[in-house]
């Protein structure tokens, strides 16, 4: 599914970095429920135009309008646009970052605007610590909440945020670099 907050064994997914023998085991997005309040936005956006239109057309001033309907119909196609910029960057920002866990690495990409983007990585044998949280009420009842992995490379902390089920990522990543270390990352 392309708009999964958890993939297992995702088909057809690469990310830039990867190793020849590197296969991506999971990849996760915040949660569905973090998408609610700029879908709702998005949503009362949509119908202001249709609520402000007769409130706009009913202006006087010595018995003549004062907003006129091509004014009124600039005014709204400048909405809508504004509209959709601002759905475009908010589902682009919750689509594109993601949290990729690998038979090798964790990375977490991170997106801000359309123009930034932070990637970081580090390999399962470098992992030191893995704390998943869940807070506040909604998080308690639909289980969504961070996990924080503490490595010993140069970024000291991941941070996997407001994602579905954080004690099942957190498990996974555990399990992982235990085997990592005994194992070694071959």
């Amino acid at each position: 599914m392309a708009i999964a907050t958890f993939e297992k064994n995702p088909d057809n997914t690469s990310y830039d970095g990867e190793d020849q023998d590197e296969k991506i085991l999971y990849v996760q997005r915040a949660s569905l429920l973090t998408t609610l309040p700029w879908i709702f936005a998005s949503f009362v956006f949509l119908i202001l135009p249709f609520a402000a239109d007769p409130f706009l057309r009913s202006f006087q001033y010595n018995g003549e309008k004062v907003v006129s309907y091509s004014f009124l119909a600039i005014l709204t196609l400048f909405w809508y646009l504004f509209t959709f910029g601002f759905f475009f960057h908010n589902f682009a920002s919750w689509y594109f970052n993601v949290y990729i866990i690998t038979t090798k690495k964790i990375i977490d990409m991170d997106f801000y605007g359309l123009t930034y983007k932070n990637i970081s990585e580090t390999t399962l044998d470098n992992i030191e610590d893995v704390t998943s949280q869940v807070k506040g009420t909604l998080g308690t009842i639909f289980n969504y909440g961070d996990v924080y992995v503490q490595t010993a490379g140069e970024k000291r902390e991941f941070d996997f945020v407001a994602i579905d089920d954080p004690g099942r990522t957190r498990d996974i990543i555990s399990d992982l670099a235990a085997t990592a270390k005994r194992y070694g990352n071959n």
